[in-house]
């Protein structure tokens, strides 16, 4: 091996040797004496055998596998030559396009250059038309915009106008209702009202909308003022009233039962140095002293009639000294604040006011009437059981209201804004904007009228839907009301009432539509009010008042004449009538004692329908129930599907009066819907 490396070009033919000229028949018979010889040829014996041998033998298997290399990559290295000669051709060919387009740009850059003076002016022209189209649209969005404001402010102008010329007659009825009305009842101020508008030839006349807004009534309501018609009325005489500058002349006296309205007063004026006192408190002379020399507004509660040391306060009967003014009060002279407030309150219905103090107050009646209570008690069920509608229709007002303010305040923007526009008014972009922003207002507010309105109707159909649950319970608030009649002990407050109204609200029950819930919270009412005003009465009392009860409630149980005869109303007028009263008599049947033949007679000539479908002719009929110890319980089953209960309970007064007190009993335990523990009765 040293011997043929010592060989003249041998390291040079092998270093320089090339594996491309390898033929394939001398590969192939390399690799077979490789294969035949593979022992020599590891790396391992061939460096035992050589040092120089082992390198040698590498580089022989790398040729073979270089060559294998080659002969699979000659295609590509063949297409690699035709791409190259290509790309020569190619580039060859973008060398004389470059000059071409070299050429080429310099002519664009002329052409450009002409161009961008064409551009400048094209633009120049262009700026100009759009301006114009600009001023155009401008013009036309003005006059459009200036169009509808001026057609609205027309109407506006029309409705003003109207306003205007019916505003002395409209005050004049305002101020004829806080002066002659403020102490008459609901129905009263109604019908007067009504002839007052048509004498002044005027269609109609809404005195809440003509002294206040739909947002000062929400917070009247919030702060407590009952929201049936009669106590916003009255608000609105008390608030008128403080507003007169001679206000003490006509000082306000409220007759406010049930005390709602006194308290509403209080959270109404708490930030005027309210001061609240009884007229009955050992304090009362210095409170008032003390108000009317720092100016406070005083509340004197529990007000019978008008005691004579308020008469020089009332009439102010001041007195100047120097700079000041002084009134009488008891036997002091006091200093009197400009700032000082009146008002009195009663809860008595029937406060006695003489004719003198009568011309130097202003009585506000709150008393309680049918109409106002059934409102209030309508408001308190929609509050409890659908009050989100409540509160939607109260963010609706208050929503009108404020874009009513904010439309007033862009009209008087918009107005300013065309006075005090300078050059160009086209130009103006303020004047424009504020057009738009009136234009969406008014849009806005329109659609929250419609929706005001839409609420308005649902929320109708809502109140209308528990209205039967509110007239039931005014009537039997009026009911109970009536016993006081009876003794003079009975009488009770319309809080404690409202308590026990609420109280039935709270009672819940599932699976419930509209109608059966308000039946249910009737009934349930009716039995808590039935049994709280039992336990307030006499034992003699109960039977009475569970009959009154049952004819307020139900008077549909009542045939005409059928309770006057109950109660003897009508018999003398009946019996006088009569051709002959021993006539009647005799024609009655003989089984009838003598001793009831009058009470018959009554029963026939009283109620002749119910009298013949009695059949008292016939005697195997009637002889059992006649002669029985519990003839309330017995009556003929043949007639009892033709005769109401109360015809049972007028028989039985006419034939059986021993037996009336049980039989009006039972016919309240029928009507009432179960047995009352009050009435002496095992049903």
């Amino acid at each position: 091996m040293k011997s043929f490396l010592a060989k003249r070009g041998v390291r040079e033919d092998i270093a320089t040797f090339d594996a491309r000229n390898i033929p394939k028949e001398i590969r192939e018979s390399v690799e077979e004496l490789l294969y035949k010889n593979k022992g020599s040829f590891d790396s391992k014996n061939a460096k035992r055998a050589s040092t120089a041998a082992a390198p040698l033998a590498a580089w022989v298997k790398a040729n073979v596998q270089y060559s294998h290399v080659l002969e699979r990559i000659q295609p590509l290295e063949t297409e690699q030559a035709g791409l190259e000669l290509n790309l020569k051709k190619t580039e060859d060919r973008k060398r004389k396009l470059e000059e071409l387009l070299n050429s080429v740009g310099q002519k664009v850059s002329e052409l450009k250059e002409k161009f961008q003076i064409r551009t400048s002016e094209a633009a120049k022209l262009e700026a100009e038309l759009s301006k114009a189209q600009e001023t155009i649209k401008a013009a036309e969005v003005l006059i459009s915009q200036l169009d509808r404001e001026h057609k609205r402010w027309n109407a506006q102008v029309a409705e003003i106008t109207e306003e205007l010329a019916t505003l002395p007659k409209r005050a004049q009825l305002a101020a004829a209702f806080i002066t002659y009305l403020s102490a008459a009842p609901e129905g009263l101020r109604k019908t007067c009202l009504e002839e007052w508008t048509k004498s002044a030839c005027l269609e109609k006349f809404d005195l809440r909308r003509f002294l206040c807004t739909e947002s000062e009534q929400l917070i009247w309501k919030s702060e407590g003022l009952p929201s049936d018609d009669l106590s916003i009325e009255n608000a609105l005489v008390i608030l008128q009233i403080i507003g007169l500058k001679s206000w003490s002349q006509v000082c306000p006296f409220l007759i406010d039962p049930s005390s709602q309205a006194t308290e509403w007063l209080k959270t109404h004026l708490k930030d005027s140095r309210l001061e609240v006192i009884n007229q009955q408190d050992s304090n009362f002379i210095t409170a008032l002293e003390l108000a009317v020399r720092f100016g406070k507004t005083l509340i004197i509660q529990e007000v019978d009639g008008v005691e004579p040391v308020l008469y020089p306060l009332l009439r102010r009967d001041l007195v100047a000294q120097g700079p000041r003014y002084v009134v009488q009060i008891g036997d002091k002279i006091i200093d009197y604040n400009e700032e000082f407030r009146l008002f009195l309150s009663t809860r008595n219905p029937n406060p006695f006011i003489p004719p003198d103090a009568a011309s130097i107050i202003t009585e506000v009646n709150f008393t309680t009437t049918r109409s106002g209570l059934r409102g209030q008690l309508l408001a308190l069920t929609i509050q409890h059981e659908k009050p989100d509608l409540e509160e939607q229709k109260t963010k609706l007002l208050q929503q009108e209201e404020d874009k009513k303010i904010q439309l007033a305040k862009l009209e008087e923007s918009l107005l300013e804004t065309l006075a005090t526009s300078q050059g160009n008014i086209l130009e103006n972009k303020d004047l424009i904007e504020s057009l738009n922003q009136t234009k969406a207002s008014s849009a806005l507010i329109q659609e929250s009228l419609k929706e005001s309105y839409k609420l308005q109707i649902s929320l109708d159909q809502e109140r209308d839907a528990y209205l039967p649950l509110a007239e039931s319970a005014s009537k039997m608030y009026f009911i109970i009301s009536d016993l006081s009649k009876i003794n003079n002990m009975y009488r009770f407050s319309l809080a404690a009432f409202l308590r026990l109204f609420q109280r039935a609200l709270q009672n819940k029950q599932d699976s419930e539509n509209t109608e059966q819930r308000i039946q249910s919270l009737i009934s349930s009412l009716k039995h808590m009010v039935y049994e709280y005003i039992c336990r307030c009465l006499f034992k003699a009392d109960q039977l009475m008042f569970a009959l009154h009860f049952v004819r307020g409630m139900h008077p549909e149980l009542f045939q005409e004449n059928e309770w006057d005869t109950f109660t003897g109303v009508v018999v003398g007028d009946m019996l006088r009538k009569a051709d002959s009263q021993q006539r009647i008599r005799d024609q009655l049947p003989s089984w009838i004692d003598q001793e009831r033949s009058w009470a018959v007679a009554t029963l026939k000539i009283a109620l002749p329908s119910l009298y013949q479908t009695l059949c008292f002719d016939d005697v195997a009929l009637w002889r059992t129930y006649y002669h029985s110890s519990v003839c309330e319980q017995e009556f003929p089953s043949i007639l009892a599907k033709k005769v109401s209960s109360f015809q049972q309970v007028l028989v039985v007064q006419a034939l059986r009066p021993d037996r009336l007190q049980s039989a009006m009993a039972l016919f309240a335990c029928k009507t009432l819907g179960k047995c009352s523990t009050f009435l002496d009765l095992d049903c």
